[in-house]
């Protein structure tokens, strides 16, 4: 098994959070994880942020502009975000 990347890391991290990614690429994804700081943040901020939709809306899935603007301003800014 190859070593994934932040690149595909990030492409892949709501499929991974959502428990969606075939097995494999799972545990690519959670090895990476647990040596990537950038990417676990990443991941941790990505988690927040279904979560606090989830409380804010009241539904479980995500409305598909919301991701689609959440995706653009991501796109935007390829390193990791960090709440003030």
């Amino acid at each position: 098994m190859s070593p994934i990347d932040c690149e595909h890391v990030l492409q892949q991290i709501e499929l991974y959070l959502d428990g969606e990614l075939e097995v494999s690429l799972r545990v690519e994804v959670h090895q990476h994880l647990s040596g990537c700081n950038g990417c676990l943040d990443h991941s941790a901020f990505q988690q927040r942020l279904k979560e606090l939709l989830r409380a804010t809306c009241g539904c479980n899935d995500v409305p598909a502009h919301v991701m689609e603007r959440i995706h653009a301003m991501l796109a935007d800014h390829p390193e990791p975000l960090h709440p003030a």
